[in-house]
């Protein structure tokens, strides 16, 4: 898990020198541009609210993919998968996941602020089995850095929640991503 966000962490930089590198000219303004088909990856860390496997406030690695379309320059509809995923104290590895359908909306049509909501299906599993499936949900918020003509670093935080039949849980997400437009 360590491996793997300090890859991405890596990633991000090296794409963030790259455009530094490449300074925009005063008269041009670097405004999100929503147009199209676009997709979304990112990683990071997040904690669950409660889980007797894990303890209170369980810490873990995030992960996402995003992908859709732009029917307008301030909505964009697509899919998700959300995983926040953990070590339980007998060593086990434990994950929840939401797949769900997305719309992420932008207040201001030229900036990269944006919302997020997601409704959807919900697993958690323990060292790859199936031990409840249910509805799940998320609401969330980021911001689109332009590095390039279509290239995006996101920051996202998230709230995903999770309804079984016996148990709700909810876990707090923060990523860095990379989008593209």
């Amino acid at each position: 898990m360590k491996k793997f966000l300090i890859f991405g962490t890596l990633v991000v930089i090296a794409l963030w020198s790259t455009a530094a590198s490449a300074q925009t000219p005063r008269g041009l303004r670097r405004v999100a541009q929503h147009d199209g088909f676009w997709m979304s990856l990112g990683a990071g860390g997040g904690w669950e609210d409660f889980d007797v496997n894990v303890g209170d406030r369980g810490r873990g690695g995030a992960a996402y993919i995003r992908l859709g379309g732009t029917p307008d320059p301030r909505f964009l509809f697509g899919g998700e998968i959300l995983v926040w995923f953990s070590e339980n104290r007998f060593g086990s590895e434990i994950s929840r996941t939401n797949v769900m359908a997305v719309a992420q909306f932008y207040p201001s049509g030229r900036g990269g602020l944006f919302l997020k909501g997601g409704f959807g299906f919900s697993s958690y599993d323990l060292s790859g089995i199936s031990l409840d499936e249910g509805i799940g949900t998320t609401v969330g918020m980021g911001i689109d850095f332009r590095l390039g003509r279509n290239f995006y670093v996101t920051p996202n935080v998230d709230y995903m929640v999770q309804f079984f039949d016996r148990d709700t849980v909810g876990s707090v997400l923060v990523t860095l991503g990379v989008t593209w437009h």
